[in-house]
């Protein structure tokens, strides 16, 4: 049986502080939440007031995803790879003492990272180890090298690991594969948004072209038992070096923050209507 609870990402393109965009969220009517789970970050308080402001909300932890800006060191020696390792190992026992129960991770950033490797491999399977001892899942991420995906997958082994099915990235990068359907006995987290196959727009269900009847056909046949989690945003700022669309490219140009979240329950209630028929 699929899991109904709305769950949104906490960053959704809007330039406000987290109290405000947890409060906007909540008063939207989603019930959980994405945290983003990082050593420090410009846009983003320190770990424990996050959790203690999805709680404040009424929000519940349903992920967070643990940050990546520095994760193709893991596959190349040297220095910054291991000070990176043991950043992450920290932030996976966080996890563990704030009751967050799954960490999404990227394997790679950019679409020419190192190769795969023995060392790479290690590095990760510490992450693994961290996760075994703090009680957490980690979800790996389906990226712009989807292979990477199915090599690590093959070769890792614990009951802690599993697979975060992004429906966007998948229409994007890699619409030949099926990743929920690959990797259905290992689903443990979802991002929904979509695109028009040509970007990684990060748009609400239902404004780009993904096939949304094949993806929660694939979800409900998976063993994915979490919320059904919209990891959506507006692209309003290019405060992180995204590129600001035209009113022509932004469907939800002018919109405000209330009215793009209103828009974003609507098609989170269509896909679990999908879902019941």
């Amino acid at each position: 049986m699929f899991n109904k609870t709305p769950a949104m990402a906490g960053w959704f393109g809007y330039p406000l502080e987290l109290e405000d965009r947890l409060r906007l969220i909540s008063e939207a009517g989603f019930k959980a939440v994405l945290l983003w789970w990082a050593v420090e970050s410009a846009f983003e308080p320190p770990i424990p007031q996050k959790v203690e402001t999805a709680a404040k909300h009424g929000l519940a932890v349903e992920n967070a995803h643990l940050q990546f800006a520095k994760v193709n060191s893991l596959w190349e020696p040297g220095f910054a790879g291991e000070h990176y390792v043991s950043e992450l190992i920290g932030l996976i026992a966080e996890a563990g003492v704030y009751g967050v129960p799954t960490l999404v991770v990227h394997l790679t950033r950019t679409s020419a990272p190192p190769a795969f490797n023995s060392l790479g491999f290690s590095r990760f399977m510490r992450l693994v180890e961290a996760a075994e001892r703090a009680g957490v899942t980690l979800a790996f991420e389906n990226l712009k090298v989807p292979e990477r995906l199915y090599e690590f997958m093959a070769a890792a082994k614990s009951d802690r690991i599993g697979v975060c099915f992004d429906s966007g990235h998948n229409h994007y990068v890699c619409p030949e594969r099926r990743i929920c359907r690959d990797f259905a006995p290992f689903i443990r987290a979802v991002h929904l948004h979509d695109n028009f196959g040509n970007a990684d727009s990060h748009f609400i269900p239902f404004d780009g072209n993904e096939d949304w009847d094949t993806v929660r056909r694939e979800l409900i046949d998976s063993a994915y038992a979490g919320a059904w989690s919209l990891e959506i945003e507006h692209p309003l700022t290019d405060q992180f070096g995204k590129a600001l669309l035209s009113e022509k490219e932004d469907p939800y140009f002018g919109m405000g923050p209330e009215e793009y979240l209103a828009r974003a329950f609507g098609a989170h209630k269509r896909l679990i209507a999908y879902a019941n028929e």
